[in-house]
């Protein structure tokens, strides 16, 4: 009678990884959009695509909580964990939907960087996940989790460049502010990884 409230636990595990392979194709989708302005449209449309679909995942997750009577672990992670990779990726979303009424034809080396340290956020969170299932791989997840923050530190210090150049050189005050949201909403894209990457270190703390 009880196995009928208790679907199989590795279907959340199955959700974690979907959620965190989406995340890596929308960050490297907004990295090639900073590469290829003049197509820009079509990596919009793409990230647009992988948030919608992070979106059902989202709620596949919480219908999957809602019925579940056993979860792998505590439910209110499981919830964290899910809203918080969904949160990111709507973050990429929102800043890759500027770029159609912003016109940018160039953007400053340093945005590139930083959309490169997004792309390494994301992967890193996806090698943690996809080690999660077991927490017999503690030591490995809490590592993915440790370079995240190397990761968000060096972003920090790209963000600090990048804005000290452009206050120095950029003599168009519209494209300076414009540049200058575009550095703050990427910069909340990989501290929001950090946010899923701190969740992820209290489940393994809290079980293993």
């Amino acid at each position: 009678m009880l196995r009928r409230f208790l679907p199989p636990q590795q279907n959340f595990f199955e959700l974690f990884q979907k959620m965190t392979a989406m995340l890596v194709l929308a960050a490297t989708e907004f990295h090639t959009l900073l590469q290829d302005l003049p197509e820009q449209q079509q990596h919009v449309d793409a990230i647009a695509a992988y948030e919608e679909e992070a979106d059902k995942i989202a709620h596949m997750s919480f219908e999957l909580l809602h019925k579940t009577f056993i979860t792998p672990f505590d439910r209110h992670d499981i919830h964290q964990l899910i809203s918080k990779l969904d949160d990111t990726l709507d973050l990429i979303n929102r800043c890759a939907q500027r770029f159609p009424f912003y016109r940018l034809q160039t953007v400053p080396a340093e945005m590139v960087t930083l959309a490169t340290l997004s792309v390494q956020c994301a992967e890193r969170l996806k090698e943690a996940v996809y080690c999660l299932h077991s927490l017999k791989n503690s030591t490995n997840i809490l590592k993915f989790c440790s370079d995240l923050d190397k990761l968000e530190s060096n972003a920090h210090q790209i963000v600090l460049l990048g804005e000290k150049d452009l206050f120095l050189e950029e003599q168009d005050f519209k494209k300076f502010f414009i540049l200058k949201e575009i550095y703050s909403r990427t910069k909340l894209v990989i501290n929001s990884c950090q946010d899923v990457a701190n969740v992820i270190k209290g489940i393994v703390l809290e079980y293993s």
